[in-house]
């Protein structure tokens, strides 16, 4: 835990999906809240999408981190500054209009499961 999830237009060339994988689990790490080992991420490049409705070029990276419930809002909302931080940081500098969305759910821990299997089992 947790799970995060990039979803950005693929007009943003110059994006490092791979790149801002890396940025935020390690700022996510960093933050004191997630075991390392734990935090699971993905980036997905988006061909079909409507931002507004104006034929204009545009673009979004919307970030979706899932936690287990148990902080408070205060952590959930400086996680999320967190990585719309390093998604700023990472948007290239020749780039359409460009929102950056993050989003930071709870997970029903009631109907999550977890199973880790060490790689040298069969």
């Amino acid at each position: 835990m947790p799970h995060l999830t990039l979803h950005y237009t693929a007009n943003l060339a110059g994006f490092d999906a791979d790149a801002a994988l890396d940025d935020i689990n390690g700022r996510l790490a960093d933050s004191g809240h997630f075991e390392e080992s734990a935090i699971k991420s993905r980036a997905l490049a988006l061909q079909h999408y409507r931002v507004g409705t104006a034929r204009v070029e545009r673009g979004f990276v919307h970030a979706h981190l899932k936690v287990l419930p148990g902080r408070d809002e205060a952590t959930r909302r400086a996680l999320s500054q967190t990585i719309v931080t390093a998604l700023q940081a990472l948007l290239p500098s020749h780039h359409p209009a460009t929102q950056l969305c993050v989003e930071v759910t709870e997970l029903d821990a009631g109907t999550y499961s977890k199973l880790v299997i060490d790689a040298s089992h069969p």
